[in-house]
Order: structure tokens, then C-alpha cells, then sequence
């Protein structure tokens, strides 16, 4: 399975990349990526990668980006990149918590059933 890859302000990924170092399924395997300054830029924004192998991992990671969803509350929008497939989760709004735990729950359980055994 290719990497997890969260997509989101800085500071709300500095917050969830805490969360997801403390969850023992993921040690290891969850690293801050911020790329190099092109030409004229200061920088790019920074990526959150977890590397998932197992359906332990992938319910480990899914169950605590929807707690991480809950305690920040509205206002939230992280990106979810699995190799092509890109999902917003956007919690501006009227947001339903639950379909978005279901939503991020099938998105990882298909990128492992891809991936093969």
C-alpha cells in the first residue's frame, strides 16, 4: 500500500502528527515532510506520511484521525491522498463526524484490499 498522506495547515498537522506518534500501531511509521523552497518561494506546505502495511495499522490510523476530527471541532479541512485517489474532509459547516470516520474507515480498507496480501 503506497503512504497515507494528510494534507492541511501547518499547525493542524503539527496537532495531528502528535496524535497519530502517540497511537502504538503507528510508531515509526508517521513523519512531518516539509519539501525544499523552489525558486522563489519560501517554501512548500508540509505533508503528514503513514506508512500503513496492515488492517491493525489502517484502523489504528483511521480511529484516531476521527477522534483528532471530533476534538478539534468545526473549521477543519484535511486532505486525504491514498496514491491518486484524494479526498477533502471538510468540517466547515453542518458536518456529520460519523460519515466521515465511515468515509476515511472504506478509503484505507480499499487501498489494503488493493494492495494485496
Amino acid at each position: 500500500m503506497p503512504d497515507i498522506t494528510l494534507e492541511a495547515e501547518p499547525d493542524l498537522l503539527h496537532s495531528l502528527e502528535e496524535w497519530l506518534r502517540d497511537v502504538d500501531a503507528l510508531r515509526g511509521r508517521v513523519r512531518l515532510l516539509t519539501p525544499p523552497p523552489v525558486p522563489g518561494r519560501m517554501g512548500g506546505p508540509p505533508e503528514l506520511r503513514v506508512a500503513v502495511e496492515a488492517g491493525a495499522q489502517a484502523a489504528a490510523l483511521s480511529r484516531t484521525v476521527e477522534m483528532w476530527l471530533r476534538v478539534r471541532g468545526p473549521g477543519v479541512t484535511l486532505k486525504l491522498r491514498v496514491g491518486r485517489r484524494v479526498t477533502e474532509l471538510d468540517l466547515r459547516g453542518e458536518v456529520d463526524v460519523d460519515r466521515l470516520a465511515r468515509q476515511v474507515d472504506a478509503i484505507l480498507r480499499e487501498a489494503l484490499h488493493a494492495a494485496g496480501p
